[in-house]
């Protein structure tokens, strides 16, 4: 199966980060299809399309949120918006959900692409380079699997899997992500494939990481106990669960 990088809608949850400028125009270069920036308008007061005013091109689009804010409610929006572009003759045939700290380079996004060509991988994910003041940061558990953090879907994918990206994880401390992952080998025909690319990615910026990781880690016991209790004891679904959880190594 033949992909293109222009076939690809970036969506971007971004709010007062002065380095959205850098991470939309990179894109942009990489030659993706659209960049959809997502943003808390309440709390972002206009400061995103400020920084973003000088980019003079069709394929950026702002989406501000005045009500509902949250990860997967921003991820959702986004997806809505390339859906209709979809229903009005667009060819979008994936998604990538990146953060402004993940610094995506082309080479790495053509590997993901082409992990596509494979028609049974819906979901391609990423090793990073993670790093604090320039300085080597080993990652937790729960980045073993694919992050929205720079994580390419077939919207395919999407479309086997009712409700998108769910908000209830909003509430649990994130990881909507491995919520989905897990979802898609429940209900849909596609798997998901890690690629070893170690996309470099900045830390401490907004946040405290050991603490951040701490509560991604909490989110994903609670998500995948969730999985479980709602899968019938003994059938082949529960199995599905426990088998992508050991080979995600998603447990401790």
């Amino acid at each position: 199966m033949n992909v293109s990088v222009n076939e690809i809608a970036v969506i971007i949850r971004s709010y007062n980060n002065k380095h959205i400028s850098k991470r939309v125009c990179a894109y942009l270069d990489m030659g993706v299809g659209r960049v959809i920036v997502v943003m808390d308008a309440s709390k972002d007061q206009g400061a995103t399309p400020a920084w973003l005013r000088h980019i003079n091109d069709p394929r950026l689009q702002l989406i501000e949120l005045h009500a509902g804010y949250s990860w997967s409610n921003a991820l959702n929006a986004g997806l809505e918006s390339v859906r209709i572009s979809n229903w009005s003759g667009g060819n979008f045939r994936f998604v990538l959900p990146g953060s402004v700290e993940a610094h995506l380079l082309v080479d790495q996004l053509v590997a993901m692409l082409s992990a596509m060509k494979d028609e049974t991988v819906g979901v391609v994910g990423t090793t990073f380079d993670a790093r604090l003041d320039n300085n080597a940061v080993q990652l937790g558990r729960s980045y073993n699997h694919p992050r929205n953090t720079a994580m390419l879907i077939r919207l395919a994918t999407l479309d086997q899997c009712p409700g998108d990206f769910s908000a209830r994880c909003d509430a649990l401390g994130g990881m909507e992500d491995i919520d989905f992952v897990l979802r898609m080998h429940l209900v849909a025909s596609f798997r998901a494939v890690m690629l070893d690319l170690k996309v470099k990615l900045i830390l401490g910026e907004h946040y405290n990481q050991t603490e951040k990781e701490k509560r991604e880690q909490l989110a994903m016991d609670k998500i995948i106990a969730h999985w479980r209790n709602i899968c019938r004891a003994g059938g082949h679904e529960i199995e599905r669960v426990n088998r992508v959880v050991a080979e995600m190594q998603l447990e401790v």
